[in-house]
């Protein structure tokens, strides 16, 4: 087993042989509690199919002390990860809400932009309708292109 410090190194060795199961069971051992390394954990749950996983690991470091104000300091990268894994779990209400708080455009957040756009294409008259008059689901995922979450 190696370490912590070589440990993400070595996660990501493990991503380039599309090894996520056996990244994320490191993941899942270790203590480092660093937003880093809980941003790689979660983009390893989205990888493994468990989105809402993925959300409850990145919203203590997105969120304020469980509050809903976002915190400042949080990179983009990492909003943008949480707001994948709340489009895959089914939030898009929560996900463009997180959309508006980062600050920078890049091939992330216009992924997720067009995947938001692309299923509100695809939904029948009556939601779009719904949707243009502000109301946002809150059970329906949205797919987006894989892979999912940006290391």
């Amino acid at each position: 087993m190696h370490n912590e410090k070589n440990s993400l190194e070595y996660i990501k060795e493990l991503v380039t042989q599309n090894n996520n199961a056996k990244a994320l069971e490191i993941l899942n051992h270790l203590a480092n509690k660093s937003m880093w390394f809980q941003n790689t954990k979660a983009v390893f749950q989205m990888r493994m199919n468990a989105s809402a996983s993925a959300v409850r690991t990145l919203q203590p470091v997105v969120f304020i002390g469980g509050s809903v104000t976002i915190n400042p300091e949080t990179p983009d990268k990492i909003k943008l990860n949480l707001a994948e894994a709340m489009l895959l779990s089914g939030n898009v209400a929560g996900a463009v809400n997180i959309l508006e708080y980062c600050s920078q455009k890049s091939p992330a957040r216009d992924k997720l932009e067009n995947a938001i756009k692309k299923w509100k294409q695809s939904l029948p008259i009556w939601p779009r309708l719904m949707i243009l008059l502000g109301g946002l689901p809150i059970d329906k995922p949205v797919n987006t292109d894989a892979p999912y979450g940006e290391l």
